[in-house]
């Protein structure tokens, strides 16, 4: 799925402030501009919470007259995205702007984020990619009509009532309430926080894995792909990580031991060699397994690369060596598959197949879901643009964090150790620390490419706010509207092949190459 890169708030003020204080000779100056950037974000920030906000909770993009809005596939009114850059990212954007300007509205602001995940939180614990405050027969309709016509959204194509761990959907709404509770110590949040919790460790595998979606209660585990051990969009990471941090912020011992088996489940599934890669998902015998129609039974280079940099992050938490024994035959294998060096960037294949190690490419055929499918073979030509079938890592990085981790000779532990100290510490400050010290080294590449902040670029973002407070984008996803009745199409097209989206019936999301420009939560965000 796609990810999404946001600007830290925090330090986007702080360097704002930094710069025009080197930059004006005139502390008047440096106080009116301040003042002004506080007034624009606070009249942006009215914009969204009194035009677009749903209970305190967003989607991703909309129409300037509000006709229609997207998510990740196109929304009700009475929907909200769980998924990112929606409700939990625009409840970490107000915490921060919180923090930075010590104003309650912004407080305010994401406790009503906070109130409504609450109020989407399933029974069981966990969360949906989306809620619907019109209730769950309207969420059913949008699944037999918008979710069932995406052709290449596969896991919106069927309703299974029960939560995702998909796309940090249930670990980043936990995660969030987590936040948000240690700033003022909220019972309500805490109940919802506990829940959580409980879900999470209901959830896992006895061997340490979690299934992509839980409850299972009502799905064929031996051949649907939901209760398969799941590495993709990093759901066992994401779930390790707020193990973590609840374990240090609110002093919950015995998630030490689910911890730990999530951690020994990245050494029992790394492949035999000389494939000693990794899939995206396993099948209950532990064997790699085919997802969506589109991600074969295969090992995936580009998530080997990025459990190497977790192996390591295990070892510094716990001083095991045994996390990073392995990594050397990763390191080989990896090397065997580059198609393409480019300094110290490497081009690998997204799916390699077992046993022969050939790299598989993704083709489609059709016009739409009715009539389209899937297929795999050697060629890689005519590929689709929605799921680039090769992938560019730092390999040289990889094998020098290996190298530094070799030297770091660390002692075991069976607790959990950090390169700082955490003791006297209040609970916010050890939640930031843990979270950015549980960041890979390839999430943070991003950190060195930020736009410089002037006073120039802060006076554009400033005047790039249209009359009504909207910062307004081009080139945004959209889709095509529902249509209802009969769908036709032609099965052997290859019209759609290489393509975001199919014919006029496809409901999949695609970019607008339009002139018209949208309300966007990711723009919202950034400026």
């Amino acid at each position: 799925m796609k990810k999404y890169l946001f600007f830290d708030l925090k330090f986007f003020f702080t360097v704002i402030v930094y710069t025009i204080t080197i930059a004006t000779s005139s502390a008047q100056a440096n106080q009116n501009i301040e003042s002004q950037i506080k007034d624009v974000i606070r009249k942006a920030t009215e914009y969204f919470d009194n035009n677009l906000s749903v209970n305190g909770g967003y989607v991703w993009t909309y129409k300037q007259d509000l006709s229609r809005r997207w998510g990740e596939m196109e929304a009700y009114p009475s929907m909200v995205w769980v998924q990112g850059p929606g409700t939990v990212e625009m409840g970490h954007l107000f915490i921060d702007t919180y923090e930075t300007t010590k104003d309650e509205y912004y407080y305010n602001l994401a406790k009503k984020s906070a109130e409504a995940l609450i109020k989407g939180q399933l029974k069981c614990g966990g969360w949906n990619y989306m809620i619907d405050f019109a209730g769950d027969e309207s969420l059913k309709k949008w699944y037999s009509t918008i979710g069932a016509n995406g052709w290449r959204m596969e896991e919106f194509q069927h309703y299974y009532g029960n939560a995702t761990f998909d796309d940090d959907v249930t670990a980043g709404a936990s995660k969030f309430l987590l936040r948000f509770y240690l700033l003022k110590k909220d019972k309500h949040v805490k109940n919802a926080l506990d829940k959580a919790i409980k879900f999470i460790l209901k959830s896992q595998y006895p061997n340490g894995a979690w299934p992509q979606r839980f409850p299972l209660d009502n799905v064929d585990c031996q051949k649907n792909y939901s209760c398969y051990y799941t590495f993709n969009d990093n759901v066992i990471w994401n779930n390790i990580k707020f193990l973590i941090l609840c374990y240090e912020t609110l002093g919950y011992k015995n998630l030490i031991e689910p911890i730990k088996r999530g951690m020994n489940f990245y050494l029992i599934s790394q492949y035999k060699n000389p494939q000693a890669g990794w899939a995206q998902q396993y099948n209950l015998n532990l064997k790699p397994a085919t997802a969506r129609t589109y991600e074969p039974a295969a090992l995936d280079p580009q998530y080997t690369a990025r459990h190497v940099e977790m192996l390591i992050k295990f070892y510094e938490l716990t001083g095991d060596k045994k996390f990073i024994e392995r990594i050397p035959d990763a390191l080989n294998w990896i090397q065997s598959v580059v198609l393409e060096q480019k300094d110290s960037l490497v081009l690998i294949p997204k799916f390699v197949e077992l046993e022969t190690n050939k790299p598989i490419y993704i083709h489609r055929k059709g016009t739409n879901v009715k009539n389209g499918k899937y297929f795999f073979d050697y060629d890689n030509n005519n590929i689709p643009i929605h799921y680039p079938c090769v992938r560019l890592i730092n390999f040289n990085n990889l094998k020098r964090q290996y190298q530094s981790a070799k030297e770091m000779n660390l002692e075991n532990s069976s607790y959990l150790q950090f390169p700082f100290c955490i003791k006297n510490k209040n609970p916010i400050e050890i939640y930031n620390k843990i979270d950015e010290f549980l960041k890979l080294p390839s999430e943070k590449v991003f950190d060195n490419h930020k736009q410089e902040v002037t006073l120039n670029k802060v006076q554009e973002i400033i005047s790039q706010l249209d009359s009504k407070n909207r910062w307004l984008t081009k080139n945004v996803f959209i889709s095509n509207p529902y249509i209802d009745g009969e769908v036709s199409g032609d099965s052997n097209s290859n019209l759609y092949c290489s393509s975001y989206v199919g014919d006029k019936f496809d409901t999949s999301p695609f970019p607008n190459n339009t002139d018209e420009k949208f309300i966007s939560t990711s723009l919202f965000i950034k400026n």
